[in-house]
């Protein structure tokens, strides 16, 4: 059976960006990760060089982004977004939260603030995001791009939250049982963004953890 929320509730997302991607957007390139990168203590290294989105994923250069993971411990709850088909990277399918580039000049906190909100119309502010760590996602091969991954939580009321779709960049979106998406990702779910290991052990790890999630 298809993936399917429990709950979901949308409604006019003043925040909204009007296209999926902009061919502006220039990125600080980075140095490739280095074999033992540790996300809880190493950071990406730039290399000096700043390009353009295309070129930066034409020629898959590792770069910055960002991902804000909303959950709801209490529930075992976690929040997906269906992705417009219009994105260059994973057309239609379901991803963790709400995710973006980091673009030259701009720091980490205040992207995933900006992105939650232009995505999914949820306001926080940048002490509202617990940071897990810097995950390298090298997904340039299989329809994603190559970027270091800058990993929050934020900790939502299923119940209360009311998601406020960017349209241009999401189609959909709700809250998912944690345990049928760990076990939808482990399978290699197809409507699903993949996500490398080393992001599945850390995310479902500090769910069950830190947050004491059901399951």
């Amino acid at each position: 059976p298809a993936l399917s929320p429990l709950r979901s509730m949308t409604s006019h997302n003043p925040n909204a960006l009007a296209v999926a991607q902009s061919a502006s957007e220039i990125f600080d390139v980075m140095h490739p990760p280095t074999v033992g990168f540790d996300m809880y203590m190493d950071r990406a290294v730039p290399t000096g060089e700043s390009e353009p989105r295309g070129l930066v994923h034409k020629l898959k250069m590792w770069h910055r982004s960002v991902r804000v993971c909303l959950v709801d411990p209490d529930q075992g709850m976690v929040a997906l977004q269906k992705r417009s088909p219009n994105k260059d990277t994973f057309p239609d399918m379901w991803e963790i939260g709400a995710a973006g580039h980091i673009e030259s000049g701009d720091e980490s906190r205040p992207t995933a603030v900006r992105e939650v909100a232009e995505e999914l119309g949820v306001i926080c502010v940048e002490t509202d995001l617990r940071f897990l760590g810097c995950v390298p996602m090298e997904q340039a091969c299989l329809g994603g791009c190559n970027c270091f991954d800058d990993v929050y939580f934020l900790r939502c009321d299923s119940e209360a939250t009311t998601f406020a779709l960017g349209k241009a960049e999401v189609t959909a979106a709700g809250w998912f049982c944690m345990k049928e998406l760990e076990g939808r990702m482990k399978k290699g779910d197809p409507t699903l963004v993949p996500m490398t290991a080393t992001f599945q052990h850390a995310f479902f790890q500090e769910l069950r953890g830190q947050y004491r999630c059901v399951g």
